[in-house]
């Protein structure tokens, strides 16, 4: 098995950890100018490789929606509506609104 066939078999924890002895290793500035281009590349690879491994996550995940119906599966929304985080209101006014989806 080459060693790309190995990358693509190991866990995101996995790539993580040898990632963070990559940094550690460069870091120390005891590595020889071949090795550390070596283990840049390894490094980069390792980047890629959980980026990647976050965005197949990220799409997979889901949040459940309470609804005047019940519970429903959406996709999960990074995106923060600042309008929404900010508004203030007022302590008697009623806050629920028929159309609106809760968020638990």
């Amino acid at each position: 098995m080459d060693k790309k066939q190995e990358k693509n078999k190991q866990s995101f924890e996995q790539a993580l950890k040898r990632l963070e002895e990559i940094v550690n290793q460069l870091e120390t500035g005891d590595v020889p100018l071949e090795k550390s281009i070596e283990l840049f590349q390894e490094g980069i690879e390792l980047v890629n490789f959980c980026n990647q491994k976050l965005e197949e996550v990220k799409h997979k995940v889901e949040m459940v929606v309470r609804t005047k119906e019940g519970f429903t599966l959406k996709p999960f929304n990074t995106e923060i509506k600042e309008e929404s985080s900010t508004k203030e209101i007022p302590e008697d006014e009623d806050i629920t609104d028929d159309n609106e989806e809760l968020p638990f």
